[in-house]
């Protein structure tokens, strides 16, 4: 995905700080440039190109940009649900919530499909994922998930093939992720009930079970996973979303792509490192760069941190060796 350039004009002491509150918000395909020099904001427009332009109460802008670039006033009045579509925001909110609401105007302006708004909101998305397939991915994964949900309010969403999952927790068969996206493509104003026919919880995090039937996760749209990220970030209040991505279809890369990061589990041997190698040439290509970046190589080990018989798998998941080895493992990454 292209960068798109976002320039906030303004000569205040607010316009400066609202652009730095901004940049450490943004997502990655998000540059962010600020203009204090008003008078000469032609010349800048001309020297930056940007796609949207946020500008305080008091600049003229009209006359002066070209009229494909959204441009959108900062005003003190607050506006109604309507009035905010005519490209105007109110500027007593977090940096955050005023960066989401740009995300939605130049949607809607341009007709492009933001897919991942999530960096603008109390939220982060962790992605894991095992080249060429890893027993412990749905263990490791889920033992992140119980150590995050120990201090965060935390959801589990499971995008692999025949994890071991459904059987690990008990679950009855339906009410899982194809519900999900196939009832938001129908109803998207009814997410959160969606959602709440589709959501288990453990003592620490709530979670989506995968599809039974692996094609589904083939099937899913771009504008329908688009969707669920969107109102997962804008209608709940979880605060980390850990993803299992058993393979690296559409559907993953997608999610990939709109995490922080992306913990890679790998095998230390010779077989391990040559899915290492093989997914280092596929990451360097120039369209994967930016996901290349996300991606820390994990090597777990099993020895004396394996799982005890007769005791309780998931208790062992929320503590004990194995936990202590997925900390230790996560903590400096």
């Amino acid at each position: 995905m292209a960068k798109i350039k976002l320039a906030v004009v303004g000569e205040s002491v607010y316009a400066a700080r609202l652009t730095e509150c901004m940049r450490r918000k943004a997502p990655d395909y998000l540059e962010i440039v600020g203009c204090q020099d008003v008078a000469n904001l032609a010349e800048f427009m001309l020297e930056v190109q940007p796609d949207l332009l946020l500008y305080e109460q008091g600049v003229i802008v009209q006359e002066q940009i070209p009229k494909e670039i959204v441009h959108i006033q900062i005003t003190t009045e607050q506006h109604t649900e309507q009035e905010v579509g005519q490209k105007r925001i109110f500027r007593y909110q977090k940096g955050s919530e005023i960066l989401r609401q740009i995300f939605r105007i130049y949607e809607q302006s341009s007709k492009k499909k933001l897919v991942c708004r999530c960096s603008t909101a109390d939220l982060e998305m962790i992605a894991f994922y095992a080249p060429g397939g890893h027993e412990l991915l749905l263990p490791f994964s889920l033992s992140y998930a119980s150590l995050c949900g120990k201090e965060q309010k935390a959801l589990y969403v499971n995008l692999s093939e025949f994890s071991g999952m459904a059987p690990l927790f008990g679950e009855k068969p339906g009410n899982n992720l194809s519900d999900l996206v196939y009832g938001v493509r129908q109803k998207k104003e009814q997410f959160l009930l969606c959602l709440q026919s589709v959501l288990h919880q453990t003592e620490y995090f709530d979670y989506v079970l995968p599809p039974e039937n692996p094609q589904d996760l083939y099937e899913i749209r771009e504008e329908d996973l688009a969707c669920v990220l969107t109102q997962l970030q804008e209608q709940t209040e979880y605060q980390k979303i850990i993803w299992n991505c058993g393979s690296l279809n559409q559907s993953a890369q997608q999610v990939m792509e709109c995490c922080s990061k992306v913990f890679c589990i790998v095998k230390e041997n010779a077989f391990g490192k040559y899915r290492k190698l093989e997914l280092d040439a596929f990451l360097k290509k120039e369209k994967r760069q930016r996901l290349r970046e996300k991606v820390k190589y994990l090597c777990p080990q099993i020895g004396s941190s394996g799982f005890v018989q007769g005791s309780s798998v998931l208790t062992q998941l929320q503590s004990g060796d194995f936990v202590r080895q997925v900390e230790e493992l996560t903590q400096d990454t």
